[in-house]
This record gives structure tokens, sequence and C-alpha cells, in this order.
């Protein structure tokens, strides 16, 4: 079995446009460090089929909706 290595986020991210957020094909798709920015980001990504969503990186490099 091949374990799919998550990477961690640049020092800089503050934020993380996510596709697919809560299902098993969840991905990061870009870092940011601005909630403009990676708001701007989401929502030029946005498609029908596609949920995407905006989440705050945590220190340890873990996801949050709260911020």
């Amino acid at each position: 079995m091949k374990r799919q290595i998550r990477r961690s986020p640049p020092p800089c991210a503050r934020f993380a446009v996510v596709l697919n957020p809560g299902t098993l094909f969840e991905a990061v798709d870009v870092y940011a460090s601005t909630l403009q920015d990676a708001q701007s980001w989401a929502a030029e990504t946005r498609e029908p089929d596609l949920e995407v969503d905006v989440m705050c990186v945590l220190p340890d490099g873990s996801l949050t909706t709260e911020y």
C-alpha cells in the first residue's frame, strides 16, 4: 500500500484553497499569505462540479475553517 505524503505548507502560508474539502479526494490547490488572495484564487477555481473552500493554516500545518 502506497502512502500519500502530505506536503507541509510554506512558512508564509496563512490560508489554503482546498479542493473537495471533507472528502477522500481533499487536496490543497494553493497556499496564500492573505485571505483576499486565497478567496480570489478560490473564486477563479470554482466549477459547477468542484467544491472549493478557503481554510486557515494552523501553526502545526493542519487546516481549519475557523479564521
